[in-house]
Protein backbone atom coordinates (compact mmCIF):
# COMPACT_ATOMS: atom_id res chain seq x y z
CA UNK A 1 0.00 0.00 0.00
CA UNK A 2 1.36 3.15 -1.08
CA UNK A 3 2.12 6.15 1.39
CA UNK A 4 1.73 10.18 0.95
CA UNK A 5 2.84 12.98 2.40
CA UNK A 6 0.22 16.09 3.11
CA UNK A 7 1.08 17.70 -0.24
CA UNK A 8 1.01 14.23 -2.30
CA UNK A 9 -2.32 13.83 -0.76
CA UNK A 10 -3.90 17.77 -2.17
CA UNK A 11 -2.54 17.07 -5.38
CA UNK A 12 -4.41 13.56 -5.77
CA UNK A 13 -7.41 15.88 -4.67
CA UNK A 14 -6.72 18.17 -7.29
CA UNK A 15 -6.53 15.75 -9.67
CA UNK A 16 -9.68 14.21 -8.64
CA UNK A 17 -11.32 17.57 -8.84
CA UNK A 18 -9.68 19.23 -12.37
CA UNK A 19 -9.19 16.09 -14.55
CA UNK A 20 -12.01 13.50 -13.23
CA UNK A 21 -14.76 15.71 -11.88
CA UNK A 22 -14.60 14.34 -8.46
CA UNK A 23 -15.62 17.40 -6.51
CA UNK A 24 -14.19 18.02 -3.02
CA UNK A 25 -17.66 18.32 -2.14
CA UNK A 26 -18.24 14.66 -2.32
CA UNK A 27 -15.14 13.19 -1.02
CA UNK A 28 -16.26 14.66 2.04
CA UNK A 29 -19.52 13.41 1.92
CA UNK A 30 -17.65 10.02 1.77
CA UNK A 31 -15.18 10.51 3.46
CA UNK A 32 -17.59 11.31 6.41
CA UNK A 33 -19.92 8.17 6.10
CA UNK A 34 -16.84 6.24 5.88
CA UNK A 35 -15.91 7.09 9.46
CA UNK A 36 -19.50 6.30 10.65
CA UNK A 37 -19.44 3.14 8.81
CA UNK A 38 -15.85 2.21 10.40
CA UNK A 39 -17.74 3.21 13.97
CA UNK A 40 -20.24 1.58 13.48
CA UNK A 41 -18.24 -2.42 12.21
CA UNK A 42 -16.13 -1.54 15.44
CA UNK A 43 -18.94 -1.19 17.75
CA UNK A 44 -22.14 -3.15 16.30
CA UNK A 45 -25.34 -1.37 17.20
CA UNK A 46 -24.68 2.38 18.00
CA UNK A 47 -28.54 3.22 18.18
CA UNK A 48 -28.00 3.52 22.18
CA UNK A 49 -24.14 4.75 21.96
CA UNK A 50 -23.75 8.91 23.06
CA UNK A 51 -21.56 11.07 20.81
CA UNK A 52 -19.86 14.32 20.40
CA UNK A 53 -18.20 15.82 17.40
CA UNK A 54 -15.58 18.35 17.24
CA UNK A 55 -14.83 20.14 14.60
CA UNK A 56 -12.12 22.77 13.34
CA UNK A 57 -12.48 25.70 10.68
CA UNK A 58 -10.48 23.58 8.04
CA UNK A 59 -12.00 20.65 5.76
CA UNK A 60 -11.59 18.17 8.78
CA UNK A 61 -13.67 20.12 10.68
CA UNK A 62 -16.28 19.79 7.09
CA UNK A 63 -15.59 16.00 7.56
CA UNK A 64 -17.08 16.17 11.17
CA UNK A 65 -20.36 18.03 9.94
CA UNK A 66 -20.92 15.19 7.82
CA UNK A 67 -20.02 12.52 10.35
CA UNK A 68 -22.59 14.29 12.36
CA UNK A 69 -25.45 14.08 10.13
CA UNK A 70 -25.01 10.65 9.04
CA UNK A 71 -24.77 9.67 13.16
CA UNK A 72 -27.72 11.08 13.38
CA UNK A 73 -29.31 8.20 11.16
CA UNK A 74 -28.26 5.77 14.32
CA UNK A 75 -29.28 7.92 17.36
CA UNK A 76 -30.72 10.86 18.35
CA UNK A 77 -27.68 11.39 21.02
CA UNK A 78 -25.26 13.56 19.08
CA UNK A 79 -23.78 16.79 19.73
CA UNK A 80 -21.98 19.17 17.62
CA UNK A 81 -19.04 21.72 18.87
CA UNK A 82 -17.54 24.15 16.42
CA UNK A 83 -14.03 25.87 17.34
CA UNK A 84 -13.58 28.49 15.08
CA UNK A 85 -15.11 31.11 13.12
CA UNK A 86 -17.39 30.44 10.66
CA UNK A 87 -16.46 33.22 7.60
CA UNK A 88 -12.99 30.99 7.53
CA UNK A 89 -14.68 27.99 6.68
CA UNK A 90 -14.65 26.22 2.83
CA UNK A 91 -17.68 26.43 0.81
CA UNK A 92 -18.38 22.85 0.74
CA UNK A 93 -17.64 22.88 5.14
CA UNK A 94 -20.15 25.83 5.17
CA UNK A 95 -22.95 23.73 2.94
CA UNK A 96 -22.17 20.83 5.30
CA UNK A 97 -22.79 22.55 8.53
CA UNK A 98 -26.02 24.53 7.51
CA UNK A 99 -27.31 20.53 6.06
CA UNK A 100 -26.46 19.67 9.51
CA UNK A 101 -28.39 22.51 11.23
CA UNK A 102 -31.33 22.09 8.64
CA UNK A 103 -31.98 18.93 10.63
CA UNK A 104 -32.14 20.47 14.08
CA UNK A 105 -28.82 18.99 15.32
CA UNK A 106 -27.21 19.91 18.81
CA UNK A 107 -24.47 22.26 17.49
CA UNK A 108 -22.48 24.50 19.72
CA UNK A 109 -19.95 27.06 19.19
CA UNK A 110 -16.88 27.31 21.55
CA UNK A 111 -17.24 29.88 23.52
CA UNK A 112 -20.43 31.60 22.36
CA UNK A 113 -22.60 28.84 23.32
CA UNK A 114 -20.56 26.52 25.70
CA UNK A 115 -17.05 27.25 27.87
CA UNK A 116 -14.38 24.93 28.68
CA UNK A 117 -16.05 23.67 31.33
CA UNK A 118 -19.28 22.59 30.36
CA UNK A 119 -17.27 21.12 27.26
CA UNK A 120 -15.34 18.99 30.06
CA UNK A 121 -18.32 17.63 31.36
CA UNK A 122 -19.99 16.90 28.07
CA UNK A 123 -16.88 14.85 27.04
CA UNK A 124 -17.12 13.07 30.17
CA UNK A 125 -21.01 12.18 29.41
CA UNK A 126 -20.53 11.41 25.64
CA UNK A 127 -19.36 7.41 25.02
CA UNK A 128 -17.46 8.12 21.80
CA UNK A 129 -15.41 11.31 21.03
CA UNK A 130 -15.14 12.14 17.22
CA UNK A 131 -11.92 14.45 16.40
CA UNK A 132 -12.23 16.34 13.91
CA UNK A 133 -10.36 19.22 14.76
CA UNK A 134 -7.22 19.92 12.99
CA UNK A 135 -6.35 17.86 9.52
CA UNK A 136 -3.24 17.22 7.28
CA UNK A 137 -2.83 20.88 6.83
CA UNK A 138 -1.95 21.89 10.11
CA UNK A 139 1.31 23.67 10.63
CA UNK A 140 3.02 24.86 14.02
CA UNK A 141 2.30 24.09 17.23
CA UNK A 142 -1.42 23.66 18.13
CA UNK A 143 -2.93 27.66 19.59
CA UNK A 144 -5.60 27.91 22.29
CA UNK A 145 -8.41 26.94 22.78
CA UNK A 146 -7.66 24.33 20.84
CA UNK A 147 -4.61 22.75 23.06
CA UNK A 148 -6.88 23.24 26.16
CA UNK A 149 -9.76 21.18 24.46
CA UNK A 150 -7.00 18.49 23.20
CA UNK A 151 -6.00 18.72 26.89
CA UNK A 152 -9.62 17.62 28.06
CA UNK A 153 -10.51 15.10 25.17
CA UNK A 154 -7.23 12.99 26.37
CA UNK A 155 -8.20 13.68 30.03
CA UNK A 156 -12.12 12.48 30.56
CA UNK A 157 -12.62 10.75 26.57
CA UNK A 158 -13.78 6.83 26.91
CA UNK A 159 -13.42 6.29 23.52
CA UNK A 160 -11.67 9.06 20.63
CA UNK A 161 -12.18 8.47 16.91
CA UNK A 162 -10.29 10.79 14.85
CA UNK A 163 -10.70 12.00 11.33
CA UNK A 164 -8.12 11.29 9.23
CA UNK A 165 -5.61 12.37 11.58
CA UNK A 166 -5.52 12.98 15.17
CA UNK A 167 -5.28 16.49 15.77
CA UNK A 168 -2.27 18.18 17.05
CA UNK A 169 0.38 15.31 14.79
CA UNK A 170 2.37 16.68 11.87
CA UNK A 171 1.52 14.26 8.85
CA UNK A 172 4.98 14.48 7.16
CA UNK A 173 6.87 13.33 10.28
CA UNK A 174 4.28 11.67 13.13
CA UNK A 175 6.04 14.77 15.18
CA UNK A 176 3.38 16.14 18.07
CA UNK A 177 3.01 19.77 17.47
CA UNK A 178 2.81 20.55 21.45
CA UNK A 179 -0.25 18.40 21.70
CA UNK A 180 -1.82 15.59 20.00
CA UNK A 181 -5.11 13.71 20.59
CA UNK A 182 -4.53 10.11 21.98
CA UNK A 183 -7.03 8.28 19.40
CA UNK A 184 -8.42 4.73 20.46
CA UNK A 185 -8.94 4.50 16.12
CA UNK A 186 -8.26 6.71 13.46
CA UNK A 187 -9.75 6.74 10.18
CA UNK A 188 -8.27 7.92 6.98
CA UNK A 189 -8.77 8.51 3.43
CA UNK A 190 -7.74 7.22 0.20
CA UNK A 191 -4.33 6.77 1.21
CA UNK A 192 -2.36 6.29 5.02
CA UNK A 193 -0.02 9.12 5.56
CA UNK A 194 3.27 9.27 7.00
CA UNK A 195 2.30 10.37 10.38
CA UNK A 196 0.33 7.09 10.70
CA UNK A 197 3.32 4.96 10.47
CA UNK A 198 6.14 6.82 12.34
CA UNK A 199 6.40 7.29 16.05
CA UNK A 200 4.86 8.72 17.96
CA UNK A 201 1.85 9.42 15.80
CA UNK A 202 1.55 5.84 14.92
CA UNK A 203 0.66 5.17 18.83
CA UNK A 204 -1.11 7.79 18.60
CA UNK A 205 -3.83 6.94 16.14
CA UNK A 206 -4.53 3.85 17.79
CA UNK A 207 -6.11 1.17 15.11
CA UNK A 208 -5.94 2.62 11.99
CA UNK A 209 -8.50 2.48 8.94
CA UNK A 210 -7.48 3.41 5.52
CA UNK A 211 -11.14 4.10 3.55
CA UNK A 212 -11.79 3.73 0.03
CA UNK A 213 -13.83 7.35 -0.70
CA UNK A 214 -14.14 7.37 -4.46
CA UNK A 215 -10.34 8.64 -5.45
CA UNK A 216 -9.31 6.94 -8.89
CA UNK A 217 -7.38 3.28 -7.64
CA UNK A 218 -4.72 4.36 -10.33
CA UNK A 219 -4.39 7.28 -8.64
CA UNK A 220 -3.67 5.72 -5.25
CA UNK A 221 -1.23 3.01 -7.02
CA UNK A 222 0.54 5.68 -9.20
CA UNK A 223 4.33 5.55 -9.65
CA UNK A 224 5.09 8.72 -9.02
CA UNK A 225 3.91 7.94 -5.48
CA UNK A 226 7.45 6.33 -4.41
CA UNK A 227 7.04 5.39 -0.69
CA UNK A 228 5.24 2.52 0.59
CA UNK A 229 4.00 0.31 2.91
CA UNK A 230 5.63 -3.55 3.53
CA UNK A 231 2.99 -6.15 2.96
CA UNK A 232 2.81 -9.86 3.89
CA UNK A 233 1.74 -10.14 -0.11
CA UNK A 234 4.76 -7.94 -1.13
CA UNK A 235 7.14 -10.09 0.62
CA UNK A 236 5.77 -13.16 -0.50
CA UNK A 237 5.96 -11.88 -4.46
CA UNK A 238 9.93 -11.30 -3.95
CA UNK A 239 10.93 -14.35 -1.38
CA UNK A 240 12.76 -17.13 -4.15
CA UNK A 241 10.97 -20.63 -4.21
CA UNK A 242 13.11 -23.84 -3.12
CA UNK A 243 13.15 -26.48 -5.32
CA UNK A 244 13.02 -30.05 -4.08
CA UNK A 245 15.70 -30.65 -7.21
CA UNK A 246 18.18 -28.33 -5.85
CA UNK A 247 21.56 -28.35 -4.20
CA UNK A 248 23.60 -26.40 -1.39
CA UNK A 249 25.16 -24.00 -4.46
CA UNK A 250 21.37 -23.77 -5.33
CA UNK A 251 21.05 -21.19 -2.38
CA UNK A 252 24.13 -18.62 -2.48
CA UNK A 253 27.56 -18.30 -0.47
CA UNK A 254 27.52 -15.71 1.91
CA UNK A 255 30.74 -14.77 3.43
CA UNK A 256 30.53 -12.80 6.87
CA UNK A 257 33.60 -10.68 8.42
CA UNK A 258 32.43 -9.97 11.78
CA UNK A 259 33.94 -10.47 15.53
CA UNK A 260 36.67 -10.07 17.76
CA UNK A 261 37.94 -10.92 21.05
CA UNK A 262 35.64 -8.82 22.88
CA UNK A 263 32.27 -9.43 20.51
CA UNK A 264 32.64 -13.03 19.41
CA UNK A 265 28.82 -13.50 19.08
CA UNK A 266 28.07 -11.05 16.95
CA UNK A 267 29.54 -13.33 14.03
CA UNK A 268 27.33 -16.33 15.43
CA UNK A 269 24.75 -14.33 15.31
CA UNK A 270 25.12 -13.03 11.50
CA UNK A 271 26.29 -16.21 10.33
CA UNK A 272 23.31 -18.17 11.30
CA UNK A 273 21.10 -15.70 10.08
CA UNK A 274 22.18 -16.25 6.77
CA UNK A 275 21.65 -20.06 6.89
CA UNK A 276 18.28 -19.44 8.72
CA UNK A 277 16.97 -17.46 5.51
CA UNK A 278 18.60 -20.18 3.27
CA UNK A 279 21.68 -19.73 2.06
CA UNK A 280 23.42 -22.85 1.11
CA UNK A 281 27.03 -22.48 1.94
CA UNK A 282 28.24 -19.78 4.99
CA UNK A 283 32.10 -18.82 5.05
CA UNK A 284 32.93 -17.34 8.80
CA UNK A 285 35.77 -15.15 8.83
CA UNK A 286 36.71 -13.90 12.08
CA UNK A 287 39.43 -14.15 15.02
CA UNK A 288 40.23 -17.57 16.47
CA UNK A 289 37.57 -17.52 19.51
CA UNK A 290 34.86 -16.70 17.32
CA UNK A 291 35.20 -19.05 14.98
CA UNK A 292 35.44 -21.85 17.77
CA UNK A 293 31.78 -20.45 19.43
CA UNK A 294 30.31 -20.10 15.44
CA UNK A 295 31.46 -24.12 14.67
CA UNK A 296 30.05 -25.35 18.29
CA UNK A 297 27.07 -23.56 17.43
CA UNK A 298 26.26 -24.37 13.90
CA UNK A 299 28.71 -26.96 12.60
CA UNK A 300 27.55 -26.52 9.12
CA UNK A 301 29.13 -22.80 9.50
CA UNK A 302 32.31 -23.09 7.10
CA UNK A 303 35.13 -20.92 9.35
CA UNK A 304 38.44 -19.34 8.68
CA UNK A 305 40.87 -17.74 11.17
CA UNK A 306 42.69 -14.03 11.13
CA UNK A 307 46.23 -14.15 12.79
CA UNK A 308 45.23 -11.65 15.65
CA UNK A 309 42.27 -11.25 17.83
CA UNK A 310 40.98 -8.47 15.44
CA UNK A 311 41.16 -7.33 12.04
CA UNK A 312 44.55 -5.55 10.31
CA UNK A 313 45.66 -4.70 6.77
CA UNK A 314 47.12 -8.06 6.56
CA UNK A 315 43.88 -9.91 6.49
CA UNK A 316 42.99 -8.14 3.35
CA UNK A 317 43.99 -10.67 0.72
CA UNK A 318 43.05 -13.86 2.26
CA UNK A 319 39.38 -11.61 2.73
CA UNK A 320 39.52 -10.74 -1.32
CA UNK A 321 39.84 -14.39 -1.95
CA UNK A 322 37.23 -15.69 0.27
CA UNK A 323 34.85 -13.14 -1.06
CA UNK A 324 35.60 -14.10 -4.73
CA UNK A 325 33.58 -17.10 -4.46
CA UNK A 326 30.39 -15.73 -2.41
CA UNK A 327 27.21 -14.32 -3.28
CA UNK A 328 27.01 -11.89 -0.69
CA UNK A 329 28.92 -10.23 2.30
CA UNK A 330 28.18 -8.86 5.45
CA UNK A 331 30.97 -6.84 7.37
CA UNK A 332 31.45 -5.33 10.29
CA UNK A 333 29.04 -7.32 12.94
CA UNK A 334 31.43 -6.76 16.31
CA UNK A 335 34.64 -6.18 14.13
CA UNK A 336 35.51 -3.22 16.64
CA UNK A 337 36.59 0.44 15.00
CA UNK A 338 40.69 1.21 15.62
CA UNK A 339 43.07 2.28 13.15
CA UNK A 340 44.13 -1.08 12.36
CA UNK A 341 40.40 -2.40 11.57
CA UNK A 342 40.06 0.97 9.32
CA UNK A 343 42.59 0.34 7.35
CA UNK A 344 41.26 -3.71 6.81
CA UNK A 345 37.84 -2.25 6.35
CA UNK A 346 39.04 0.79 3.78
CA UNK A 347 41.24 -1.92 1.76
CA UNK A 348 39.10 -4.58 1.23
CA UNK A 349 35.61 -2.79 0.92
CA UNK A 350 37.12 -0.75 -2.18
CA UNK A 351 38.06 -3.62 -3.79
CA UNK A 352 34.91 -5.79 -3.41
CA UNK A 353 32.86 -5.93 -6.11
CA UNK A 354 29.89 -8.60 -4.14
CA UNK A 355 27.36 -7.28 -3.01
CA UNK A 356 27.76 -5.95 0.49
CA UNK A 357 25.71 -5.63 3.47
CA UNK A 358 27.89 -3.43 5.89
CA UNK A 359 26.69 -3.09 9.69
CA UNK A 360 27.78 -2.04 13.12
CA UNK A 361 31.32 -1.53 13.38
CA UNK A 362 31.29 -1.56 9.58
CA UNK A 363 29.21 1.76 10.17
CA UNK A 364 31.28 3.26 12.36
CA UNK A 365 34.93 2.61 9.93
CA UNK A 366 32.30 4.75 7.56
CA UNK A 367 31.82 7.67 9.86
CA UNK A 368 35.43 7.89 10.96
CA UNK A 369 36.20 8.11 7.23
CA UNK A 370 32.70 8.64 5.05
CA UNK A 371 35.32 9.06 1.43
CA UNK A 372 35.37 5.79 1.47
CA UNK A 373 31.80 5.62 0.05
CA UNK A 374 32.78 7.21 -2.96
CA UNK A 375 35.38 4.97 -4.07
CA UNK A 376 32.96 1.89 -3.14
CA UNK A 377 31.83 -0.35 -6.56
CA UNK A 378 29.41 -3.07 -5.46
CA UNK A 379 26.03 -3.08 -4.86
CA UNK A 380 25.77 -1.81 -0.84
CA UNK A 381 23.36 -1.54 1.87
CA UNK A 382 23.83 0.24 5.51
CA UNK A 383 21.54 -1.22 8.39
CA UNK A 384 22.14 1.81 10.32
CA UNK A 385 20.55 1.99 14.37
CA UNK A 386 19.91 6.22 14.62
CA UNK A 387 23.02 6.57 16.69
CA UNK A 388 25.14 4.96 13.80
CA UNK A 389 23.62 6.94 10.87
CA UNK A 390 23.70 9.93 13.23
CA UNK A 391 27.58 9.78 13.28
CA UNK A 392 27.66 8.89 9.41
CA UNK A 393 25.85 12.38 8.89
CA UNK A 394 27.29 14.19 11.80
CA UNK A 395 23.58 15.24 13.32
CA UNK A 396 22.35 14.60 16.62
CA UNK A 397 20.32 11.26 17.31
CA UNK A 398 17.41 13.17 17.63
CA UNK A 399 17.66 14.86 13.87
CA UNK A 400 17.67 11.14 12.09
CA UNK A 401 15.31 8.98 13.84
CA UNK A 402 12.51 8.07 11.66
CA UNK A 403 13.95 10.74 9.29
CA UNK A 404 12.95 9.24 6.27
CA UNK A 405 14.11 12.55 3.69
CA UNK A 406 17.33 11.99 5.20
CA UNK A 407 17.79 8.22 4.27
CA UNK A 408 16.18 8.95 1.00
CA UNK A 409 18.84 11.97 0.72
CA UNK A 410 21.62 9.62 1.58
CA UNK A 411 20.65 6.95 -0.66
CA UNK A 412 20.56 9.17 -3.55
CA UNK A 413 23.89 10.49 -3.23
CA UNK A 414 25.66 7.28 -2.59
CA UNK A 415 23.21 4.92 -4.72
CA UNK A 416 22.86 2.95 -1.58
CA UNK A 417 19.90 1.18 0.00
CA UNK A 418 19.89 2.52 3.44
CA UNK A 419 18.16 0.21 6.22
CA UNK A 420 17.20 2.80 9.45
CA UNK A 421 16.20 0.63 12.08
CA UNK A 422 13.25 1.25 14.41
CA UNK A 423 10.48 0.87 15.78
CA UNK A 424 9.13 1.60 12.59
CA UNK A 425 12.00 0.60 10.45
CA UNK A 426 12.76 2.10 7.08
CA UNK A 427 14.16 0.87 3.85
CA UNK A 428 15.27 4.12 1.80
CA UNK A 429 16.65 2.98 -1.89
CA UNK A 430 16.57 4.92 -5.06
CA UNK A 431 13.71 3.33 -6.19
CA UNK A 432 11.53 4.25 -3.34
CA UNK A 433 11.41 3.98 0.12
CA UNK A 434 9.32 1.24 2.50
CA UNK A 435 7.99 1.77 5.81
CA UNK A 436 8.24 -1.99 8.08
CA UNK A 437 5.30 -2.15 10.67
CA UNK A 438 6.48 -5.83 12.00
CA UNK A 439 8.25 -6.38 15.07
CA UNK A 440 7.83 -5.79 18.48
CA UNK A 441 9.90 -4.70 21.46
CA UNK A 442 11.35 -7.51 21.93
CA UNK A 443 13.69 -6.72 19.46
CA UNK A 444 15.32 -3.62 21.61
CA UNK A 445 18.09 -6.03 22.44
CA UNK A 446 21.77 -6.39 21.65
CA UNK A 447 22.48 -8.28 18.53
CA UNK A 448 19.11 -8.28 16.70
CA UNK A 449 20.56 -5.67 14.49
CA UNK A 450 23.34 -8.63 13.75
CA UNK A 451 20.63 -11.06 13.33
CA UNK A 452 18.98 -8.83 10.34
CA UNK A 453 21.97 -8.23 8.60
CA UNK A 454 22.64 -11.80 7.68
CA UNK A 455 19.31 -12.25 6.98
CA UNK A 456 19.33 -9.52 4.23
CA UNK A 457 22.81 -11.30 3.29
CA UNK A 458 21.32 -14.31 3.12
CA UNK A 459 18.46 -13.47 0.65
CA UNK A 460 20.96 -11.78 -1.77
CA UNK A 461 23.03 -14.51 -2.11
CA UNK A 462 19.67 -16.53 -3.22
CA UNK A 463 19.47 -14.15 -6.33
CA UNK A 464 17.36 -11.21 -4.65
CA UNK A 465 18.43 -7.56 -5.81
CA UNK A 466 19.81 -5.91 -2.40
CA UNK A 467 16.15 -3.87 -2.05
CA UNK A 468 14.32 -6.56 -2.52
CA UNK A 469 16.05 -8.64 -0.12
CA UNK A 470 16.51 -5.78 2.45
CA UNK A 471 12.45 -4.82 2.56
CA UNK A 472 11.82 -8.88 2.56
CA UNK A 473 14.50 -9.04 5.76
CA UNK A 474 13.38 -6.63 7.91
CA UNK A 475 9.73 -7.93 7.49
CA UNK A 476 10.77 -11.36 8.27
CA UNK A 477 12.94 -10.08 11.41
CA UNK A 478 9.90 -8.23 12.73
CA UNK A 479 7.17 -11.28 12.13
CA UNK A 480 9.58 -13.51 14.15
CA UNK A 481 9.76 -11.58 16.79
CA UNK A 482 5.84 -11.60 16.90
CA UNK A 483 5.83 -15.14 16.49
CA UNK A 484 7.77 -15.16 20.12
CA UNK A 485 5.47 -16.42 22.99
CA UNK A 486 5.64 -13.43 25.70
CA UNK A 487 4.89 -15.85 28.79
CA UNK A 488 7.80 -17.49 28.41
CA UNK A 489 9.58 -14.38 29.23
CA UNK A 490 11.76 -12.34 27.53
CA UNK A 491 12.87 -13.57 24.58
CA UNK A 492 16.45 -13.74 23.62
CA UNK A 493 18.36 -12.73 20.34
CA UNK A 494 19.50 -16.21 20.16
CA UNK A 495 15.95 -17.27 20.10
CA UNK A 496 14.59 -14.79 17.57
CA UNK A 497 17.03 -17.04 15.25
CA UNK A 498 14.60 -20.27 15.74
CA UNK A 499 11.76 -18.05 14.95
CA UNK A 500 12.76 -17.34 11.47
CA UNK A 501 11.61 -20.33 9.46
CA UNK A 502 7.86 -19.61 11.02
CA UNK A 503 8.36 -16.28 9.50
CA UNK A 504 9.08 -17.58 6.29
CA UNK A 505 6.20 -20.68 6.65
CA UNK A 506 3.75 -17.50 7.57
CA UNK A 507 4.67 -15.25 4.87
CA UNK A 508 4.68 -18.10 2.23
CA UNK A 509 1.28 -19.66 3.29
Amino acid sequence: MKVVTAQEMREIDKICSEQFGIQSSLLMERAGLSVVLAIEQNFGDITNQSFLVLCGQGNNGGDGFVVARDLLEYTDYVTTVFVGDEEKLSPESIENLKRLKALGADVRKIPKDINLDELAELLKKSDIVVDALLGIGVRGEVREPISQIIKLLNLYSKYVVSVDVPSGIETDTGSVLGIAVQADMTVTFGLPKVCHLLYPGRELCGKLKVASIGIPRFLRESEQIKRQIITKQLVRSLLPRRSRDSHKGSYGKVLVIAGSIDYPGAAVLTSTAALRVGCGYLQLLSCPSACAIAVTREPGIVARTINHEHFTGEDTELALEMAQDADAVVIGPGMTCNEDTIEFFERFIVNLKKPVIVDADGLNCLARKPQILDKIIAPVVLTPHPGEFARLLHREIGEVKYNYLLAEEFSRKYNVVVVLKGATTLVASVNGTFFNLTGNSSLAKAGTGDVLSGMVAGLVAQGMDVKDASVSAVYLHGVAAEHYNSREGTMLTSELLNLIPSAIKEVES
